[in-house]
């Protein structure tokens, strides 16, 4: 595996400095939106409003089905799991392969840059 370290000030290092800072604003923005989520969705189920609207925004409360199965259907399934494992390592299974780039931080080195940067 090659990696390549880039230095801010090129092209593609401000490429990666923006894709950098604005993952990090996504995480911390999802995270505060959950936060409000549960919130409201808590102030609808107590007072039983099933949507709650500002101007030309309405959060409606819905449900999702979690399903627990019978141990004869969670056995079947992990049968199922190991004949696609076998057909994997035959080459029945046909294999599409495609490429993607992963975002990982080391958060210890972003908390210290960002306290870093306040100061």
């Amino acid at each position: 595996m090659t990696i390549k370290t880039y230095e801010r000030g090129t092209s593609i290092g401000e490429r990666l400095d923006d894709v950098k800072r604005i993952k990090l604003e996504i995480d911390r923005l999802s995270a505060l939106l959950d936060e409000h989520k549960a919130y409201l969705l808590g102030h609808a189920i107590r007072n039983d409003y099933q949507a709650l609207k500002l101007g030309e925004m309405t959060l409606s409360r819905r449900e999702r089905a979690s399903w627990v199965y019978s141990p004869r259907v969670k056995n079947a399934e992990q049968q199922l799991k190991l004949q696609k494992l076998q057909e994997q390592n035959a080459g029945t299974a046909k294999c599409s392969l495609s490429e993607h780039l992963v975002i990982n931080f080391d958060v210890k080195a972003v908390l210290l840059a960002q306290q870093v940067e306040a100061n």
